[in-house]
């Protein structure tokens, strides 16, 4: 096979060291070379480390963080503050390519989370927001959402039409994510702009009136401009799910320019709409401790009253400037606004009283939110690469500023609580038959505000400094610390816990990590890292169970968390297959806790947690022709202090000790591809704090895909996601009446995929 050594254009080579400038520049030309039918060499390591890279194989990604020969596998983060590889950085991180997520049929952020090992998904309720919940190696990670690094506040639905990878940080990230990031951070990195022509548009028509179509537009429009336009049309009801629909609509513009070698400047703009018959699941029978066997399909909300519909308007400038080649200065600046208003029906408090089943019921106990995010933030930092002697420094300083208001304005006659006594009251509710719901029950109430309101507002200014010192090519060692300034303003009238509260806290973080390369393509690490949870940190939750801020948690300082961990990660197969394993301890040592039961009761920081256990993945190529990637998570999560001596010894909720997932591709031919996937959640406990007793139990779900390219520019594909139809459970609200969230069945996509 011909070999060619291509090499990046001048005006494209001055932010080859250690930006993302350079993965961009360098990926976007390697891919589109890489397009010819000859195999091209370029003689470097990658696009972060200088001026040529390579590109070889047959399946290649266009993602400038992948390799390009496997596209399963990500050899660097998108994160400035992460300046070496993957495979040479003292951390947890696992990262999910777009090519995972189309081969996994995923259409949302929840669809790719839901496989993850050592995530699991939380229940949205009236205290806290009905959307994307996750928790990450034991912990709420809900606030600890990022896009391209900056956070994403709010609880909302996220879509995946126009990102190119998503980013797990795994343990205590305090030094790198601010607040939070007690199990870890999520970040979704953007599809940019590159230096090249390329298209894709993709229409899928499903089961379950399943209609969607995206388009993926970009355009060099000269040697320094580049111009990216994603979009997606979507609609379809839910499989196995009756009267239950989710469409919604979104499109991403985004710009590049390189006016002079030493200066790029970007600014994109997203925004998504969606609209959708929000689904709180079926009844838990508390008697038999599980979900009641009911039929899958019975849906207990009420279509004339029930409506969810969110919306997410962000705008994004960058700044990126190269003084010389060891120096990079970037600068982000945000603004956001993000709207989530819904009234969903929780079936709630299943009366079994009758003798004749037939007769049961449910209370379709309404929850409601109507809330607007408005966000502003700037991130602004330098990397700079230095060599004393022997010693080469990179580090990265910066600063980060933020403001944001989230103000919900509740809906009248649809609370199933009566704040702030959280007393249950029965003057509006709807009895839904237990196994004959009756979905179109009239309701005899306007959907109007009710006049109570809340508004938050939390300012946060923040100073980081990381540096990773590498001793040769076999040694580094890596020190992390930021310094945060939060502070928070509720005033809550008419609602839960009602007044004006502040909480003003400071707190630093640090993360300390040491990387030894037995050789070239292998490593072994070992870290040290904290973060902080401050009072209010759950900033969609104004109710403290539900990590919102009150007169009883007000006062409080911030919990700390620490996580010790010893990891391993090699790259074989010509590297293009990485295998990591990491054995970690998270603990929360001052966790807050309610000290008096009941409404209004005290809080104080008088418990503690903690998770442990061990982790590993894979992900990359076994051979040209098979593609794999996956992992398996062995947790225990348990309360280890508590002033209540009944909690000490008993599991976090909402977490699956046992959790495991492989995807699998191979390429047949040229032009055909077959593959499957495994997913296994094990059992998880409901509660708030602790395991109530509670639980849902473990799964295993199975996926299969494929693929005909019928030209070079045409291909069509399909998947069968759930395909043995089995019913599983996603979450399970947290009292001791919980309902379930039930999980989709079986549905059949077929996708035609057209090069532009």
């Amino acid at each position: 096979m011909k070999k060619t050594a291509v090499k990046q254009p001048k005006s494209l080579r001055f932010l080859a060291r250690g930006t993302a400038l350079a993965g961009l520049a360098g990926s976007g030309l390697a891919a589109g070379a890489a397009h010819a039918d000859e195999t091209i060499i370029l003689a470097d390591a990658g696009p972060f480390r200088g001026d040529e890279i390579i590109v070889e194989g047959e399946r290649r990604s266009s993602n400038p963080f992948a390799d390009p020969e496997a596209p399963y596998k990500i050899d660097r983060s998108a994160s400035s503050k992460f300046t070496q590889d993957i495979l040479d950085t003292a951390k947890s991180i696992a990262v999910i390519p777009k090519e995972i997520m189309k081969d996994a049929g995923a259409k949302s952020f929840r669809d790719i989370i839901r496989t993850q090992p050592g995530v699991t998904i939380g229940t949205g309720e009236g205290g806290n927001a009905f959307g994307d919940r996750i928790f990450i190696r034991g912990f709420d990670a809900r606030n600890d959402v990022y896009v391209d690094g900056v956070r994403d506040p709010g609880v909302i639905s996220r879509e995946v039409f126009a990102v190119e990878q998503i980013e797990i940080l795994k343990g205590p990230s305090g030094a790198f994510a601010g607040r939070g990031s007690t199990g870890g951070a999520v970040s979704l990195v953007s599809k940019t702009p590159q230096l090249r022509n390329f298209g894709d548009l993709e229409a899928t028509y499903g089961t379950d009136e399943t209609y969607r179509v995206t388009a993926d537009l970009n355009r060099q429009l000269s040697d320094t401009l580049a111009i990216r336009v994603n979009g997606v049309f979507h609609d379809s009801d839910v499989a196995g799910r009756d009267e239950v629909f989710n469409n919604r609509w979104g499109a991403a513009a985004a710009i590049a320019w390189t006016p002079v070698e030493a200066l790029r400047l970007s600014f994109d703009y997203y925004h998504l709409d969606t609209d959708e018959l929000p689904d709180y699941g079926i009844p838990y029978d508390v008697a038999n401790n599980e979900p009641f066997q009911v039929d899958r399909n019975n849906f207990y909300g009420l279509v004339n009253r029930d409506f969810r519909e969110t919306f997410a308007n962000i705008y994004t400038g960058k700044v990126e400037i190269a003084p010389t080649e060891n120096a990079t200065i970037k600068s982000i600046i945000r603004y956001g606004k993000t709207g989530n208003s819904y009234v969903v029906s929780a079936p709630e408090r299943p009366d079994t009283t009758d003798p004749d089943p037939a007769n049961w019921t449910l209370s379709a106990n309404p929850k409601n939110r109507n809330s607007v995010n408005d966000y502003f933030a700037n991130q602004t930092d330098a990397t700079i690469r230095i060599s004393m002697g022997a010693l080469e420094h990179a580090i990265v300083a910066g600063f980060e500023i933020s403001r944001e208001t989230i103000e919900n304005r509740p809906f009248a006659f649809l609370d199933s609580e009566v704040p702030p006594s959280d007393v249950v009251f029965t003057a509006p509710t709807i009895l839904q038959n237990l196994y004959n719901p009756n979905p179109f029950t009239p309701w005899p109430f306007p959907v109007a505000e009710s006049g109570a309101y809340s508004i938050g507002k939390v300012d946060s200014k923040a100073l980081y400094f990381i540096d990773t010192i590498s001793f040769g090519e076999s040694f580094n060692i890596f020190g992390g610390v930021r310094y945060d300034d939060y502070s928070i303003s509720v005033e809550s009238v008419g609602g839960r816990g009602e007044g004006v509260f502040y909480n003003d806290s400071d707190f630093v973080n640090w993360h300390l990590g040491a990387v030894w390369k037995p050789a070239p393509n292998a490593s072994i690490y070992a870290s040290f890292g904290s973060s902080s949870n401050p009072s209010g940190e759950q900033v969609d939750g104004f109710g403290d169970s539900y990590g919102g801020i009150t007169a009883a948690t007000q006062d409080l300082d911030p919990e700390r968390n620490k996580s010790y961990e010893i990891g391993a990660k090699w790259n074989i197969l010509d590297e293009h297959l990485a295998l990591t394993a990491a054995i970690y301890r998270t603990n929360k040592t001052n966790a807050r806790v309610q000290l008096t039961p009941g409404p209004g009761g005290a809080f104080g920081l008088e418990g503690e947690q903690r998770v442990q256990g061990i982790e590993f993945g894979f992900s990359g190529n076994l051979t040209e022709q098979w593609s794999v990637y996956g992992g398996v998570s062995l947790l225990e999560a348990e309360i280890t202090a508590s002033p209540d001596p009944t909690q000490v010894g008993a599991k976090l909720p909402n977490v699956a000790e046992t959790s495991f997932t492989t995807l699998t591709r191979y390429q047949i031919t040229d032009r055909f591809h077959l593959g499957g996937s495994a997913n296994y959640q094990g059992e998880r406990a409901g509660g708030s704090v602790a395991d109530i007793g509670t639980a849902i139990p473990g799964y295993w779900r199975f996926d299969f895909f494929g693929g005909w390219r019928v030209t070079d520019r045409v291909e069509l594909s399909f998947n069968v996601l759930n395909a043995t139809d089995k019913v599983y459970y996603d979450a399970i609200y947290r009292s001791s009446t919980p309902f379930v969230y039930i999980a989709p069945g079986r549905s059949a996509l077929f996708t035609i995929d057209v090069d532009l």
